[in-house]
């Protein structure tokens, strides 16, 4: 009987390299967008409620 050998793992090519760096790029920009607007509505929200008090 012949045994099976296991290949070695291979590297992912350049381009699906590049492309996974490019989508990490865009969701930490997105939470970064989403982070700002939300602490900033917040910020906003707690100067027009120290004005009228």
């Amino acid at each position: 009987m012949a045994t099976k050998t296991s290949k070695a793992k291979r590297r992912k090519p350049a381009d699906a390299v590049g492309g996974a760096w490019l989508s990490m790029l865009t969701q930490n920009l997105t939470n970064m967008a989403i982070v700002m607007a939300t602490s900033g509505s917040v910020l906003l929200c707690l100067l027009i409620a120290k004005r009228f008090a």
